[in-house]
């Protein structure tokens, strides 16, 4: 074995087995809730991530819950946490002010300073930032954009192919939208990089935050490392364009980037480049996984659900029938899709693209009886739905 790579196991496995016991002196007194921490720092971690591999989620939480009850203590991805389930728990978990909207510990990790690290008065300015660049006024002006990246994919990807892999497909598609509206890049180098290194990060957020070499976390930090120096140059570039055409009084670009920038000269914010980085990661993280998850899972019940498909196709049809060939969509096309729309927000609901949600307790908190503590990991996640039969038969 490489000498340079002994001491790091060892330390690899001491922390852990330090930190259990630590947590387990420090929680001595608390009336925890029922289950077991398990392996130290690992924890439920694996069997949770076997059971999404194999998607097997289902039966991995009802399980959890058949043991210990809705309630439940676990360590998951690197944190203590508190499993809640039902109801009653959902609400509690929404409405808490304590519990503050986060992400795994690797996601945090990997994804740097942004919007859900910050709280108080840079909070304000950040989601106001945000909400304004997404705003249904800005995507307006994107909707021809959009319609020039799906007409090319479709074209390249889907025409004349007997076969596709949706999802892999759909993932491309959404990441080369987002590089066109959100970071002005067009086909070449950057959206290579990006398709490269993105999955890899991504795939890092739900592992375990160990820094040892050829670990699926450790490829994915490797991975940010270098999405992080692409858009660091990216929004240096941006900076001095935006200079000057502020010096020559001419309009800005409106990415995001750009975006951005210009509020923060206006004075709205304090982000550094940095910063604005890190948002950038946290919109890409947001809308991928997401998005194309949305695509995918619509395909599949459209083929199960001719009817519907049917309407569907009718729906557009009509739209197409008012517009040349070559002709982009408007936001106007878009607002007519009212039966389209329907459809992936019931898809939306039936399969829920993320499998849950996690928030961090802010101080220390109760729920029926059982003491959480400051800086645990609260987690409830969302069962599966698909199951239901003819599950668009509500759509009219």
């Amino acid at each position: 074995m490489d000498s340079s790579i002994l001491p790091a196991l060892l330390i690899a496995l001491f922390i852990p087995i330090l930190l259990h016991l630590v947590t387990r002196f420090k929680y001595s007194s608390y009336n925890l809730p029922p289950g077991s921490l398990g392996f130290p720092f690992v924890g439920q971690s694996i069997s949770f991530l076997r059971a999404l591999r194999s998607n097997t989620d289902h039966q991995w939480y009802q399980g959890r819950i058949g043991k210990y009850g809705p309630v439940s203590k676990m360590w998951l991805f690197g944190s203590p946490a508190v499993l809640m389930a039902g109801p009653a728990a959902n609400r509690f978990i929404f409405s808490n002010k304590d519990l503050l909207f986060t992400g795994t510990r690797s996601m945090n990790l990997l994804s740097g300073r942004n919007i859900l690290m910050l709280s108080g008065e840079e909070l304000k300015q950040v989601r106001g930032a945000l909400q304004n660049f997404l705003s249904p006024e800005m995507v307006i002006r994107y909707v021809s954009k959009m319609d020039e990246e799906v007409r090319r994919h479709v074209k390249v990807n889907w025409v004349g192919h007997k076969t596709v892999k949706v999802l892999p497909l759909a993932k491309r598609l959404t990441l080369d939208i987002i590089c066109s509206v959100i970071f002005g890049q067009e086909a070449g180098s950057v959206r290579e990089a990006l398709a490269t290194d993105f999955p890899a990060m991504v795939r890092a957020a739900l592992s375990i935050p160990v820094k040892i070499p050829f670990t699926r976390f450790s490829r994915g930090l490797s991975a940010s490392q270098r999405i992080r120096k692409l858009l660091r140059g990216i929004a240096r570039e941006r900076e001095t364009l935006l200079q000057q055409q502020q010096a020559h009084g001419a309009s800005a670009a409106d990415d995001f980037f750009t975006y951005m920038l210009a509020l923060r000269a206006e004075g709205a914010h304090s982000l550094t480049v940095e910063d604005i980085v890190d948002n950038a990661i946290f919109l890409l993280i947001a809308g991928y996984e997401t998005t194309s998850v949305l695509i995918t899972f619509m395909l599949w019940h459209l083929d199960k659900e001719p009817e519907v498909l049917s309407k569907i196709t009718e729906e557009q049809d009509e739209i197409a029938r008012n517009k040349g060939p070559e002709d982009a969509l408007t936001w106007d096309d878009v607002s007519r899709m009212k039966y389209t729309w329907k459809v992936a927000m019931e898809t939306v609901r039936t399969i829920p693209p993320i499998f849950g949600s996690f928030r961090t307790a802010t101080r220390d908190i109760e729920y029926q009886g059982y003491h959480i503590p400051k800086g645990w990991m609260v987690s409830n996640f969302w069962e599966n739905k698909s199951c239901i039969l003819s599950v668009f038969s509500c759509l009219t």
